[in-house]
């Protein structure tokens, strides 16, 4: 198919998904497309009034060695945790981050299954997509490098 083609049956496409259920139908389709390089190329992610949401291959233990990782990369402070627990096992884990210049976001990890977690960047309705969107790559990359058994690229950084 030439890409004339592809671009005409992508606006018709979304074309008709605007028609028929609104903006919020789009949401998924638009935004994965536009996160491109970072969380889209984790799995599912799609961004909704401030809420970045992703599916990833990992567990529950190392994504959240993953986001300790990364609030010390990038430098953030954590304000406030909270954990959601079933029988002693832990089902949800939020953590509320801020930078130097006052609050930045949300993350909710939260697993889905043995092998599968969700990662929620909340940035608030008029929130900093881009930060989430970095937050959301620094965690795939951390999570990519463990899983591979390299050394966690803040190190490697210094």
């Amino acid at each position: 198919m030439n890409t004339a083609r592809r671009t005409t049956l992508a606006a018709a496409t979304t074309a008709a998904l605007l028609a028929l259920g609104g903006c919020a139908a789009a949401v998924p389709i638009v935004s994965a497309a536009a996160t491109g390089a970072s969380a889209g190329q984790a799995g599912y992610s799609f961004w909704n009034s401030g809420l970045l949401t992703y599916v990833d291959e990992g567990s529950m233990d190392e994504m959240n060695r993953c986001v300790a990782l990364t609030i010390d990369r990038l430098k953030l402070t954590v304000r406030d945790t909270k954990d959601k627990s079933d029988d002693g096992e832990l089902k949800e884990r939020w953590w509320s981050l801020a930078s130097d210049r006052g609050h930045l976001l949300t993350v909710t990890v939260e697993p889905l299954t043995d092998a599968l977690i969700e990662v929620r960047i909340n940035a608030g309705t008029f929130g900093n997509r881009a930060a989430a969107e970095l937050v959301a790559d620094r965690l795939k990359q951390e999570l990519d490098a463990m899983q591979a058994g390299e050394p966690s690229p803040s190190i490697r950084k210094g």
